[in-house]
């Protein structure tokens, strides 16, 4: 195992950070709902370190699901820019509350440092999903995911140590 661990470790600690630094949003556990993993818990707007893409504030008690992309991942031959993995069934259930997603680019780094993250509808990002849904194997708890790039969304200017990766 590498030294960041597993996919879902990096995606626990990148969670456990966007949560702890927004006094606004509060942890939701699997107990209570797999479709997301935090709401809000006050009326939220946009800052600098956390812009919205498409709508001025968020309502408390508005479900919202985090997602992380590490800025770059290896192919083997080369660099590439990170991408999020959306659960087609999560984001169907996040569609109908309307709720958002919070998603974040961090660095490969055991400490797993949000470099840039950013806060979009789930009806924006379904936007960009269309056409990018794939069947994944039988034995996985989803049957239907989307990937999408982080630079789809977010300027590499605003992100760290990206200027250097492969599109």
């Amino acid at each position: 195992m590498s030294v960041l661990g597993s996919s879902k470790k990096r995606g626990d600690s990148v969670e456990s950070a966007v949560i702890n630094a927004d006094p606004g949003i509060e942890y939701v556990g699997d107990s209570e709902a797999t479709w997301h993993d935090c709401r809000t818990i006050q009326c939220l707007s946009p800052c600098y370190e956390r812009p919205f893409l498409g709508i001025p504030v968020i309502e408390s008690g508005t479900p919202g699901e985090i997602k992380s992309a590490c800025v770059v991942r290896s192919n083997g031959d080369y660099d590439r820019s990170g991408a999020w993995y959306i659960k087609r069934q999560a984001h169907e259930k996040l569609l109908e509350a309307a709720g958002f997603y919070i998603l974040v680019v961090y660095a490969p780094r055991p400490e797993t440092p949000i470099l840039r993250s950013v806060i979009i509808p789930a009806s924006l990002l379904d936007e960009h999903l269309d056409g990018r849904w794939y069947d994944v194997d039988a034995d996985r708890s989803e049957n239907e995911v989307a990937q999408l790039t982080w630079t789809v969304l977010i300027d590499r200017e605003n992100v760290p140590g990206s200027a250097e990766v492969s599109r």
